[in-house]
Formats: structure tokens, C-alpha cells, sequence
């Protein structure tokens, strides 16, 4: 099973620190990860995809997620 969870940070300069704490905890399970910017101007927002491989870590690595304020998850399963 391939998990593709997709975060999409309203303001990184607020959720930035939290979220990278939480990815920095779970970084044996991330398969890859991805970082998508607004090249032309310096958003403020920004998405991140993450494959994870394990449907558990996914749901111990979601319910840490969804604790940030704002940020919207998405997943897809295969």
C-alpha cells in the first residue's frame, strides 16, 4: 500500500516550526517528500506531498498533522 498525503500550509511563517517538528519525528517513514513554492512571488503559503508506505504510520503521522491550526490534509491511497 502507497499512501500520498498532501498538507497545504496557509502561512509557513506561522505553522513552519511546528510542522517540521513533526515531519523531523516521522522522517523513517516518509518516503519522499515533496515542497511546492510560488516561484515568482514569495508566498506565504505552500504544499507539501509526503509518501508514506504504512497505512498505521500514516494515521499516527495525520493525527499529529491535523493539530497545527489551518492546515488543510488530503490523501490518496493505492
Amino acid at each position: 500500500m502507497t499512501i500520498f498525503i498532501g498538507i497545504k500550509i496557509p502561512d509557513k511563517e506561522i505553522q513552519a516550526v511546528e510542522l517540521q517538528k513533526i515531519l523531523t519525528k516521522f522522517n523513517c517513514v516518509i518516503k519522499l517528500r515533496i515542497g511546492i513554492n510560488s516561484s515568482i512571488f514569495c508566498s506565504k503559503t505552500g504544499i507539501i506531498i509526503l509518501q508514506i508506505d504504512s497505512n498505521n504510520d500514516a494515521i499516527l503521522l495525520e493525527k499529529e498533522l491535523i493539530e497545527i491550526s489551518e492546515i488543510e490534509l488530503q490523501k490518496m491511497i493505492f
